[in-house]
C-alpha cells in the first residue's frame, strides 16, 4: 500500500472525508475577472469560484487531480474536458425561503457556510434565466399572501423550498413547493407562476412534517400537469419526477456516459451498473451490450430505471432494488461479474465504494471496469486498496460543475 503524498491545498483524510472548497479557494488566486457578473458572489454558496477565469479553474483542478493520483501510475492521464456549457448549466436547483418574521420572505439560496440564513437571489448563472424569473414570481406571490417563511432553528413556519428541474434537451421544466403541513392557497401560487411567463409543464406541491433540511415531502399533490418531465440523452427520454437522481449536468453527463460507452469491448455482452440511480449509464449504453444489470439502493430510483427502460423499449435490462454492500456478499451473480464478457460500471457517492464492494472486486477480479468519482479523495482511497489487482489504463477529468470545486473523474481499470 503506498501513501498518497500531501500538497498544499490537498490533503487526503480517509474514504469520508471531502475535498475542501477552500483548499482550492487557496490555489485560485490569479486571472481574476470582472465579479459584477453576479451581485450574490461571494456571500451565495452557490459558486465558489465565479471570480476565476474559467481557464484557469479548469487547470487548476487538472494539476491537482493529477498529482493526487500520479502515485498510481495511470497508463494515460488526459486533459480535462471542460463543461459543455460553463453558465447556465444545473439541470436541477432548490431554492430555499427564509427571512425574520417581521421582514418580507426571502426565497434564495443559503448564505455560505449557513443553513439558517437566505440570500434572498435577483440573479443566477446557475440553471436558466427563466429559474430567476420564477423565483421572483413565487416570492411576489409569498408577499402578497402574508405566507411565513419557515426557520430552520425554531421549526415554525410554512414556506420551506421550492424545487425547480429542467429537461436541458426537451426545455421542460416543473416546479415543486415544498412546504410544512399547512393549507396552500393553490390557485393564487399556480395563477403567479402562470403570469411570470415562464413556460412550466407540471407544478407540484408537497408537505412535510419533517424538521430535517431536506427538500422533499411525505404528501405529494400535483397542481398541474403529470407530475413529471423528461430529458434526453443522446435521443433517448428519461423520466424525471420530483425525486428522481439524475445527473445535475446534463450535457457533462453526455460527455461521461460517451466515454464510458467508449470503453466498451467488443467482447463485452453483460454491463453491470452498481449505484445506477435511474438507469442513465447503462440505458444510454444499451445498444452496445446484451444484457444490463442494475443495482441501486433507493426504490424510487429502481422504479424510475425500469419506466425509462420500458419508454425506450430495452428489454434486455434488470434493474434491482439492494445495497452495493448487499449485492457484493450475494455469490448468485459472482459467476456472470467475473466473466470475461462482463464489464463493470462504478458510480458511487462521494465517500466511495462501499467496503464490501471492494472487497468484491478483489476477492472475485473482474477483467475490466469503470469507476466515475466526484470525489477525489474517496478515489484516491479506493485506488490505494485496489491498486494490487488492477492497473489504471486511463483516466480523465470531465468539469461537470463550473465555478466550484467538484470534479468528475472516470477511470477505466485492468486487471494486472
Amino acid at each position: 500500500m503506498i501513501k498518497i503524498p500531501l500538497s498544499a491545498g490537498m490533503q487526503c483524510r480517509g474514504a469520508r472525508d471531502r475535498m475542501s472548497i477552500n483548499d482550492f479557494i487557496t490555489m485560485m488566486q490569479a486571472n481574476t475577472i470582472d465579479t459584477s457578473i453576479c451581485r450574490h458572489f461571494g456571500e451565495c454558496g452557490g459558486c465558489a469560484h465565479l471570480d476565476v477565469d474559467y481557464n484557469t479553474q479548469l487547470q487548476r483542478k487538472h494539476d491537482l487531480l493529477r498529482e493526487m493520483l500520479r502515485p498510481f501510475e495511470p497508463h494515460s492521464f488526459r486533459d480535462i474536458l471542460p463543461s459543455p456549457d460553463v453558465y447556465y448549466y444545473r439541470n436541477k436547483m432548490e431554492f430555499s425561503f427564509g427571512g425574520r418574521k417581521q421582514d418580507p420572505p426571502k426565497l434564495g439560496l443559503k448564505l455560505k457556510k449557513r443553513f439558517d440564513i437566505v440570500v434572498d437571489l435577483q440573479e443566477c448563472r446557475l440553471m436558466s434565466p427563466e429559474a430567476v424569473t420564477l423565483i421572483a414570481a413565487i416570492r411576489h406571490w409569498a408577499i402578497a399572501e402574508q405566507l411565513p417563511t419557515y426557520h430552520n432553528r425554531a421549526h415554525k413556519g410554512f414556506l420551506r423550498y421550492v424545487v425547480m428541474r429542467e429537461g436541458k434537451n426537451t426545455g421542460q421544466r416543473m416546479v415543486h413547493l415544498v412546504t410544512a403541513v399547512g393549507t396552500l392557497p393553490e390557485s393564487s401560487f399556480v395563477q403567479a407562476l402562470d403570469r411570470s411567463g415562464a413556460a412550466i409543464d407540471t407544478i407540484i406541491w408537497s408537505q412535510t412534517a419533517n424538521v430535517a433540511d431536506v427538500a422533499a415531502g411525505e404528501q405529494t399533490r400535483i397542481l398541474t400537469g403529470n407530475g413529471l418531465i423528461f430529458e434526453e440523452l443522446d435521443g433517448k427520454p428519461f423520466i424525471i419526477k420530483p425525486t428522481t437522481f439524475f445527473q445535475t449536468n446534463t450535457h457533462g453527463a453526455q460527455v461521461v456516459y460517451s466515454i464510458i460507452k467508449q470503453a466498451i469491448d467488443e467482447c463485452v455482452e453483460t454491463l453491470f451498473d452498481i449505484y445506477c440511480g435511474s438507469g442513465s449509464i447503462g440505458l444510454f449504453c444499451a445498444d452496445s451490450v446484451s444484457r444490463i444489470i442494475g443495482i441501486e439502493s433507493v426504490e424510487d430510483s429502481v422504479i424510475a430505471a425500469r419506466e425509462n427502460a420500458a419508454l425506450q423499449n430495452v428489454l434486455h435490462a434488470e434493474f434491482i432494488h439492494a445495497d452495493a454492500g448487499l449485492f457484493a456478499r450475494d455469490t448468485s451473480h459472482h459467476a456472470t461479474w467475473s466473466h470475461p464478457s462482463s464489464m463493470i460500471v462504478l458510480d458511487p457517492p462521494r465517500a466511495g465504494l462501499h467496503k464490501h464492494m471492494r472487497r468484491l472486486l478483489i476477492e472475485c477480479p473482474v477483467r475490466k471496469f469503470v469507476y466515475i468519482s466526484c470525489n477525489p479523495n474517496a478515489l484516491a482511497q479506493d485506488l490505494a486498496y485496489l491498486q494490487d489487482t488492477y492497473s489504471i489504463e486511463l483516466i480523465q477529468p470531465v468539469d461537470m460543475f463550473p465555478h466550484t470545486p467538484h470534479v468528475e473523474t472516470v477511470c477505466v481499470l485492468h486487471r494486472k
